[in-house]
């Protein structure tokens, strides 16, 4: 059961251990050169939170703080110290670290999954704790199953979340890592992501086949092109670009026969004399 041992006191800087499972992968250096200057300035205003470990103290919340204080060279700070077991302790960091925005996306979503892993906590446990929803949770989670090339992208924004999201549910590892580097290299949308995860599911049924390259027509960046054909030509083009033109129903023979002599030139007879009567087709 928790216990406060002291409402504040101060203890030694060399006396406190950095957290054993920290939230932060890293602290950003420059940041806390800017907090060490303000708390030489102005003192530490808000004391960390620490908890007895053996003969010393493990710093629960404010990582961040205790770094910046030995920066500033200050030998003692104040702390609330509190008796906590490792999930109170979890839960305490979860509540501090969250209340902050800067926190990594893969800190995030490794915390959350290191939840389920070390103390066996549901998604509903963890959304309250964290003040999020279950779906929220779900995304973090599927994150953190993620192929390393996959999470670094998300960290280094080379990819969006969405994207990275549906690419991931392809399961051929193979074909997923082609398809991310395209998606890294294009710059896809998300929409392009998901139509690629859908070509790969539907080709996962009977007769499918597999195909590691684009679609035919692939636009980076934007859903793919409904075509029609033209039937002039008979090629396709964008389904956009396609004008209606009225033709009275009388002359359709006729059309149709130009149409024939237009895409076989050498049919010389498929062209109807000028004098062609305008008949109706379907008498």
């Amino acid at each position: 059961m928790e216990k406060a041992i002291s409402a504040v006191q101060d203890i030694f800087t060399d006396q406190i251990n950095d957290p054993a499972n920290p939230m932060r992968s890293d602290l950003d250096r420059d940041g806390l050169f800017e907090l060490a200057a303000n708390i030489k300035q102005n003192g530490l205003i808000n004391p960390i939170t620490v908890r007895p470990v053996a003969d010393r103290f493990e710093v629960v919340a404010g990582h961040r703080r205790l770094g910046a204080c030995r920066i500033a060279g200050l030998i003692r700070i104040p702390c609330v110290v509190r008796e906590l077991t490792d999930e109170q302790a979890f839960a305490v960091m979860t509540a501090e670290n969250l209340e902050r925005a800067d926190v990594p996306l893969l800190d995030e979503c490794r915390h959350y999954k290191a939840a389920i892993e070390r103390f066996g906590k549901t998604l509903e446990e963890i959304a309250k704790a964290a003040k999020r929803s279950v779906s929220y949770i779900q995304s973090r989670l599927a994150i953190a199953d993620m192929p390393d090339y996959l999470q670094n992208y998300l960290q280094s924004g080379d990819i969006k979340l969405g994207a990275a999201l549906a690419l991931t549910q392809i399961t051929d590892e193979s074909r997923r890592r082609v398809w991310t580097d395209m998606a890294v290299r294009d710059g896809v949308s998300v929409a392009q992501a998901e139509y690629w995860l859908h070509g790969w599911v539907m080709n996962q049924l009977p007769d499918g086949s597999n195909s590691s390259v684009p679609p035919e027509g692939y636009e980076s960046g934007v859903p793919p092109v409904v075509k029609f054909e033209c039937a002039v030509d008979g090629k396709k083009y964008d389904a956009r670009q396609f004008k209606t033109v009225m033709v009275w129903e009388g002359n359709l023979e006729m059309l149709t026969a130009v149409l024939m002599k237009l895409r076989d030139p050498s049919d010389s007879e498929s062209v109807p004399p000028r004098d062609y009567p305008n008949k109706d087709p379907l008498q």
